[in-house]
């Protein structure tokens, strides 16, 4: 993005914003996952079988793609799509540019919503590649 702040304080600013909305994404998905994955769990304790562990693996395997979505240290390789909801960081770097291009205008808060949506439903037909479905 063209936009990003200049200053070392206003870059502390809007690190310290993403971070917190990092977190706080993560926490929701962790406490999703607990109760999800105990019932994996106990569903294949009740099957049993070869794949007993098959609803606890498809649970792992979201927890790692809900992981690198959420990026929150900033170490996890991207999913290889650059649909603004590819990625968190993709997803907030749009949201920012166009709130400051909607500011830049003079627009009410109205307009800028309505801009965002449509920001984010940009390139909706695009399919996922094979590489976005493994890990």
């Amino acid at each position: 993005m063209n936009d990003k702040p200049k200053g070392p304080r206003e870059m502390l600013v809007r690190d310290t914003a993403v971070l917190q909305l990092k977190l706080m994404v993560d926490g929701l998905r962790d406490a999703v996952l607990i109760p999800v994955s105990l019932v994996a769990a106990a569903l294949g304790l009740i099957r049993g079988g070869d794949d007993a562990d098959r609803e606890f693996q498809r649970v792992l395997k979201w927890g790692r793609r809900s992981e690198r979505w959420i990026n929150l240290f900033g170490h996890q390789s991207p999913l290889g799509r650059t649909h603004p909801s590819a990625s968190m960081d993709l997803m907030l770097d749009r949201v920012e540019q166009v709130v400051t291009e909607q500011y830049r205008r003079g627009r009410d808060t109205e307009e800028a919503k309505a801009a965002i949506k449509a920001a984010m439903e940009d390139d909706v037909s695009e399919e996922p590649s094979e590489k976005d479905e493994t890990l």
